[in-house]
């Protein structure tokens, strides 16, 4: 049971893992509509989520009255790492399938020939 607690992910607000993972979350969408990855539907279901909440004109901080205190985003940006964080499993097995694709060194096979025809080995 100790193990299991060990297992799941604690919320992080780590501005340089937020960056990585916004822009691998956005990859893996152009991946995914362009039939490159399956999409996780679990994680279309989150951002289609996040869109929804910061889209709409009601959030649970009202922007106008923070907005003066310069923190009118606040909720969207604390709503957007709660979201990343949900998604990081996802996220994970779209960067081992980027990892395993771009890392994946291609190589011909060829053999040298003389103008004689003759291989040389």
């Amino acid at each position: 049971m100790g193990n299991e607690k060990e297992n799941k992910q604690k919320f992080t607000v780590n501005p340089i893992k937020l960056w990585r993972d916004v822009k691998d979350a956005a990859l893996m969408f152009f991946y995914a509509c362009c039939g490159k990855y399956p999409f996780p539907k679990r994680s279309l279901i989150w951002i289609v989520i996040f869109l929804v909440y910061a889209f709409i004109p009601f959030d649970l901080i009202p922007d106008p009255l923070i907005a003066v205190f310069g923190l009118g985003a606040a909720d969207d940006l604390l709503f957007l790492v709660y979201v990343l964080n949900k998604m990081s499993p996802d996220l994970e097995k779209f960067r081992f399938f980027k990892n395993t694709k771009f890392n994946k060194k291609d190589t011909i096979e060829a053999e040298v020939v003389e103008e004689n025809n003759e291989k040389i080995d």
